[in-house]
């Protein structure tokens, strides 16, 4: 599985974004109904490449989700630039 991609986990209702991969399995950061769950590592027939162009809702819970990271890490100058390039659209 490419790193850096979004997945569809099979029979979980969920879909995540691929961390790291390696020839057995794959790290995901799992998010279901909107909400991350954290890392999870599954097996390359556990997960389904999806579509990588994100429709405006996922968009927007993505940003939310990189603000709450932001926020739980402390992050200050990603939270500042979150919030600059949301200030300029």
């Amino acid at each position: 599985m490419k790193e850096e991609s979004w997945v569809k986990i099979k029979n979980q209702k969920a879909i995540g974004f691929v961390l790291d991969s390696d020839y057995n399995s794959c790290m995901v950061y799992v998010i279901r109904d909107g909400k991350p769950e954290g890392e999870k590592r599954f097996s390359h027939y556990q997960v389904h490449p999806l579509n990588n162009e994100l429709v405006p809702e996922d968009a927007a819970t993505l940003k939310h989700l990189h603000i709450n990271m932001a926020l739980d890490t402390n992050d200050r100058e990603w939270l500042k630039s979150l919030v600059e390039a949301e200030e300029s659209k």
